[in-house]
């Protein structure tokens, strides 16, 4: 399934997360926002790479990951 446009523009707002990013949470099934919710950043960036098959998330990538999680547990919909 893929990830709804008013999602992608939930995944947005948090600092770091890109459009290549959200495609890279899409590969690994994620669909909304709140499946991140409970989701470990570096667990996340273990699956993007597996996915990928080679190691893409650095550091950086995994406080982008870190900075969308903490935006899942904030976020309160209108």
């Amino acid at each position: 399934m893929a990830i709804s446009e008013s999602e992608k523009r939930k995944m947005l707002m948090a600092h770091s997360i890109g459009p290549k990013m959200v495609a890279y949470l899409e590969r690994i099934g994620i669909e909304r926002l709140e499946d991140v919710r409970d989701a470990d950043p570096k667990d996340l960036a273990f699956r993007i790479d597996m996915e990928l098959g080679a190691k893409r998330m650095n550091a950086l990538g995994v406080a982008a990951l870190a900075n969308l999680v903490a935006l899942a547990k904030a976020y309160k919909p209108l």
